[in-house]
């Protein structure tokens, strides 16, 4: 097992080989992006896995919505006793596509984890603020001695 120092700025530009086809299509491009600021880390690879991940669940899943619909018909068939044939399919109304729960769970996570990663403009404004410790701190005493004079 080779050891990775996470302290290391950026992440890897390669999708690992384990997400899916939308994830892998996704991954190398935020990692760029992400890897133009001084704020990624190597430990943040983890983050961006999971986003891509979501991703992923998230296109399936709209996919999924796209070829059978948002919801879909409730049929009760009934049997004949004799023989075991249908006798008749009753409509009993709709229910929702599961497809969209997934789809809605995963574009919650896409969202939670895009502001750790700072990909929406709120998340990267608040990380422009965040300034490098300067050099070292005054004493009380060389303040205000700099300040009276």
């Amino acid at each position: 097992m080779t050891k990775v120092d996470l302290s290391m700025p950026k992440v890897p530009n390669q999708a690992p080989k384990w997400l899916g086809t939308y994830g892998k299509y996704l991954y190398p491009k935020l990692a760029t992006y992400l890897n133009k600021s001084d704020k990624i880390l190597r430990a943040d690879e983890y983050l961006l896995q999971q986003y891509c991940s979501a991703y992923d669940v998230y296109r399936k899943s709209y996919d999924e919505i796209i070829k059978h619909g948002v919801q879909q018909a409730i049929y009760k068939t009934s049997l004949s006793p004799v023989d075991g044939t249908v006798v008749s399919k009753d409509f009993q109304g709709y229910k929702k596509n599961p497809a969209y729960n997934m789809m809605s769970d995963s574009l919650s996570k896409m969202n939670q984890i895009g502001k750790e990663l700072g990909l929406s403009p709120k998340a990267r404004s608040e990380m422009l603020d965040l300034k490098a410790p300067t050099s070292k701190k005054k004493s009380a005493k060389e303040s205000l001695k700099e300040f009276f004079g």
